[in-house]
């Protein structure tokens, strides 16, 4: 798989930018004076990041998952490390001399694992024979993780954005269908408040509101107005959460909810909860 091969090509950013982000970060972080990696695609790794090397040897180069020591960790799903790359009999040699072409005697593989799906390689590499311990590897690990999680978020984006194309706006919808709505905008605005990648946010907080605007389906003068916490209130009480779920998802005080469903009965000129998600679907401000 391709690592930004989606059905959001337009919106997503490439996540091999993110790749080669964290081989930068790495540079400074690590051990290593020589690191580089890639996506796998169509069962291989194919480099397309690169720091601290000296040649243009390794770009663009190809590695089948059954050759090398990147193809046996890809493979593996595991870190795997060749302390004398060169001497070493349990990985083949198939790119024996891209590696030395870059001065590399010494080298270490990680997989980048997404869902128990290999998604990418990163690679450490040290221009002398020395033992690759924990120490060492750590950081590619952590950077690893890292990566896989951005990826993984990323896909959900995806997700949710093919959700999206397949909710054609309409007066009236199944329960289900509101709820699967309600639920992939919530679960949007909370990954926009955990990822760091602030243009991954960006695209979060973007393909939430275009969500949310699938709620409009009534006039605007038939809408009244609601403060982004009456909204997500509101949108937890349509998901049946009671007060103390709401306030533990959105980090308030169960009064503060309370409070905010007193204001929204008000506004809406209900007496329940129940009544209130129904006036609010009725005047379009919930899917």
């Amino acid at each position: 798989m391709v690592m930004n091969e989606t059905t959001n090509d337009v919106l997503r950013p490439s996540d091999e930018d993110a790749l080669r982000a964290e081989l930068r970060a790495l540079s400074g972080a690590s051990a290593f004076p020589v690191l580089f990696g890639g996506a796998v695609t169509d069962g291989a790794v194919r480099l397309s990041g690169f720091a601290g090397t000296r040649s243009a040897i390794l770009r663009g180069l190809t590695i089948d998952f059954d050759c090398g020591l990147g193809g046996r960790a890809v493979a593996e799903q595991r870190p795997e490390a060749a302390p004398d790359y060169f001497a070493s009999e349990h990985i083949t040699h198939d790119y024996d001399l891209q590696v030395a072409g870059e001065g590399i005697e010494s080298l270490l593989a990680v997989p980048v694992v997404v869902r128990g799906v290999t998604r990418a390689a990163l690679y450490g590499g040290l221009r002398a024979r020395r033992p690759i311990g924990d120490v060492m590897i750590s950081p590619v690990v952590r950077a690893s993780s890292r990566l896989a999680r951005e990826i993984e978020i990323r896909d959900e984006v995806d997700r949710r954005v093919g959700l999206l194309a397949n909710a054609a706006p309409r007066t009236e919808r199944s329960s289900a269908e509101s709820e699967r709505i309600t639920e992939s905008y919530l679960t949007l605005r909370e990954l926009a408040a955990r990822v760091d990648d602030e243009a991954v946010a960006a695209q979060l907080r973007a393909v939430e509101r275009t969500l949310r605007s699938l709620a409009r389906t009534a006039p605007n003068e038939n809408r009244i107005a609601l403060s982004p916490r009456e909204f997500d209130v509101l949108s937890h009480v349509a998901l049946g959460c009671r007060n103390a779920e709401i306030a533990d998802r959105l980090s308030l005080s169960v009064e503060t909810v309370k409070t905010y469903m007193r204001n929204l009965m008000a506004k809406l000129e209900v007496g329940s909860r129940q009544e209130a998600v129904f006036e609010a679907r009725k005047r379009g401000l919930l899917p």
